[in-house]
């Protein structure tokens, strides 16, 4: 029998490729076959799928946008005006962000002790609260405000009140704007060949030929046309007439995004400012320069290098989670995306547009950003060698010079200005708080009306369960705080005794909601509410995780091309889209493809889990290339097998080393567990919505939001404890 001879030659190359070709056709025809289903799930209700509702009439109005869209105009018009929104947000937030957390990051950095405990304790609650939760408290700050006949007016023509704020505008400034752009860009490139390099002749004369024609541009634009003119908002009647007027859902999204990032960005400007060698700093005092010289041509382009990645990421983290804007009501690009999958059911359609955006958004910003970091690093790291800043104190001898009087008067107004904000929040929250009581008696009071956390506690605990449910879930409830007590803090507990203490009261959990062997009721998943979904939610998404995430690492550094190109690709589209989209996908999408019956929560666990699995994968395959390729080379001349060399040999090394930032992950996923919300399972965020929902409380819901914050922050403390603990032993 011959063998029939294939078309090519096989040849290593090939036997190299023909895997990977495989599995690219295996995993897109698993794809096709699932977009094949939805579409047939779709076309059973009567849903004609496509992108062609793109051009219909999307039938409802953007209240707010830049662009003027009419309930006539087409779904791809409501869409643009959304991604304008989104846009618009990212340029206003992003700026003062970054304004911002220099500020608060050079403030941490004081030789003024008080100063730097000072911005610790402004950004330690930003940082360990869900941005979600702070957007909330935000939003009712802001709705407590004055109404318009009596506005704020903290500069002249600027209003501040319960509808928002009310600005100046300029009209007809683009023209002008683009001529400016145009002789700086220009003004700047001539001055920076002038200063590094001898201009030939015909160089400088080009040069001057351009600015003269950009001159005359601009003569020739403010001749023909229209001057720009001031528009300034104005009372009229009971409303306002001219200016710019952002509504109060875009001030509190843009106050809690600039705010919440911003504490992240000070923490990477302090890293990257302590990271600066102190040889390169002694040599600009050695030249003579001052402290502002040595801050400006020394550290700062220094530490800009340093910075430049982490603050990338935070920019983009800032445009994915301007999506938590659905939650108050901003109609940005998900919202309104959100409003098209609800009115024509198409949401393999709609959560596909989505996806695309918000990809092309984080590639565009990551690419500009990293080509600006390449262009800072093309001269090498520079001196990488000696002690850093961060390994002394964070002064100089041009600094210490004479300047005891001053540092001195800084911190009698520093005490004066703490203790006043001191005083104040002990007066609001103690002294004139209402403990109990109803509504009319926090209704007279002048201080926090705690009675509104304390008088819905059933529902922050419990969510809507029945009396008879609520014992069992106090147990569940205490046995998981338990266990993650033990986890945590039982340090001096034998390893196998900490681990039959977990298994005890993971048992004791299950049993509870199970009523196993004791013949009780069985709580599922859909009548599971309050503080226990918050629980079971971080939990189980955490031990999901961590399996998968070893997994996608392994599989991403291992050998074979299609199996790394795969993980990657999944790990980066997870990661470049926010996770609002990931559990709309999982709402919209998941009970398609399993045929419904699906419950709310374990659609949010599976987007939880695959979110922190992602993001976890990427900690664990940069502590996997930090162990040395030998260990494994050690490992295999004993005689082990590669999953006996991992388990036995690999995985302990890497664990110590991705514990500190593996429990920043973990800190992330426990805030993240909030957004499940936003889909309509009833956390404990969620119960303290429906706190605020009512007319009774709805006047209390920062004190609502605030215990739930405590909440949060109680955890994410607890969770950053543990990993300063682990970095100090990994350090040793």
């Amino acid at each position: 029998m011959t063998a029939t001879a294939l078309p090519f030659p096989l040849t290593a190359p090939w036997r190299r490729w023909l895997p990977a070709l495989a599995w690219i056709l295996g995993v897109g025809g698993m794809a096709a076959l699932l977009v094949l289903h939805i579409e047939s799930v779709q076309a059973a209700r009567g849903i004609q799928g496509g992108f062609g509702f793109l051009f219909q009439p999307a039938g409802f109005r953007i209240s707010e946008s830049l662009l003027n869209v009419t309930p006539e105009d087409p779904y791809w018009m409501s869409l643009a005006a959304g991604l304008v929104n989104t846009l618009t947000v990212a340029f206003v937030a992003i700026p003062l962000a970054t304004v911002l957390g220099v500020g608060l990051g050079f403030l941490g950095l004081s030789s003024n002790p008080l100063a730097a405990r000072a911005a610790a304790l402004v950004i330690a609650p930003l940082r360990n609260t869900p941005v979600l939760l702070q957007l909330f408290v935000w939003y009712g700050l802001l709705l407590r405000l004055p109404d318009l006949r009596q506005a704020w007016s903290p500069l002249p023509s600027v209003l501040l009140s319960n509808r928002g704020l009310a600005l100046p505008a300029l009209h007809g400034w683009l023209p002008y704007a683009g001529v400016a752009v145009a002789a700086l860009a220009v003004a700047w490139y001539a001055r920076r060949r002038w200063r590094n390099t001898e201009l030939p002749a015909s160089s400088a004369a080009a040069l001057a030929a351009i600015l003269a024609a950009l001159l005359a541009a601009a003569t020739i634009t403010w001749a023909l046309l229209p001057p720009m003119q001031i528009d300034l908002p104005i009372k009229r009647g009971l409303g306002l007439q001219g200016g710019w007027q952002p509504s109060i859902e875009f001030a509190a999204l843009t106050l809690g995004l600039v705010v919440f990032h911003a504490a992240y960005i000070a923490d990477i400007v302090r890293g990257a400012i302590r990271a600066v060698p102190v040889g390169l700093v002694e040599a600009g005092q050695a030249l003579g320069l001052t402290p502002i010289k040595v801050l400006r041509l020394v550290i700062a382009p220094y530490a800009t290098r340093v910075a430049l990645p982490p603050y990338a990421n935070q920019c983009l983290a800032l445009i994915k989670n301007s999506t938590l804007a659905i939650a108050i009501g901003y109609q940005e690009l998900m919202a309104v995306i959100n409003t098209a999958i609800t009115q024509t059911g198409l949401a393999l359609e709609g959560i596909a547009l989505a996806v695309s955006i918000y990809l092309t958004l984080a590639l565009c910003l990551g690419g500009g950003l990293s080509a600006w970091n390449a262009r800072n690093t093309r001269h090498g790291p520079g001196d990488t060698h000696g002690a850093r800043l961060g390994d002394r104190a964070f002064r100089d001898g041009a600094v210490r010079k004479a300047r005891t009087l001053r540092r001195k008067a800084m911190s009698a107004i520093l005490s004066l200005l703490l203790a006043a904000v001191a005083w104040s929040l002990l007066d609001w929250a103690v002294l004139r708080a209402v403990w109990s009581g109803d509504p009319m008696t926090c209704a007279n009071a002048a201080g926090a009306c705690w009675a509104a956390v304390r008088e819905n506690l059933p529902l922050l605990f419990y969510g809507t369960m029945s009396d008879v449910h609520r014992g069992p879930a106090l147990i569940a409830c205490l046995a998981l705080l338990a266990a993650i007590a033990v986890a945590l803090g039982a340090r001096r507990v034998p390893a196998r005794m900490r681990i039959v203490l977990l298994t005890a009261l993971s048992a004791i959990a299950v049993a509870a909601l199970t009523g196993w062997p004791w013949g009780g009721d069985f709580i599922g998943p859909q009548r599971w509410g309050g503080l226990l979904v918050t629980l079971i939610l971080a939990i189980a998404a955490l031990v999901a995780a961590v399996p998968l995430a070893f997994a996608l690492a392994l599989l991403r550094r291992s050998g074979s091309p299609a199996g790394s190109l795969a993980a990657a690709g999944l790990i980066e589209a997870v990661r470049g889209v926010p996770l609002v989209t990931q559990l709309l996908f999982a709402s919209f999408v998941l009970p398609m493809l399993l045929g419904g019956g699906v419950s709310k929560f374990s659609m949010a666990l599976a987007a939880l889990t695959l979110h922190t699995a992602c993001v976890l994968a990427e900690v664990l395959r940069g502590a996997l290339q930090a162990i040395p390729p030998g260990q494994m080379m050690a490992a295999r001349a004993l005689g082990m097998r590669p999953a006996l060399a991992y388990a036995c040999v690999i995985w302990p090394q890497a664990r110590r080393i991705a514990a500190p930032a593996a429990l920043g992950v973990f800190v992330g996923a426990v805030k993240d567990t909030s957004l499940v919300s936003i889909i309509g399972v009833f956390d404990v965020l969620g119960a303290a919505k429906a706190v605020v929902a009512g007319t009774d409380w709805r006047p209390y819901h920062v004190e609502v939001y605030l215990a739930v914050a405590l909440l949060y922050l109680a955890a994410s403390l607890a969770l950053s404890r543990v990993a300063r603990r682990m970095e100090g032993r990994a350090g040793n």
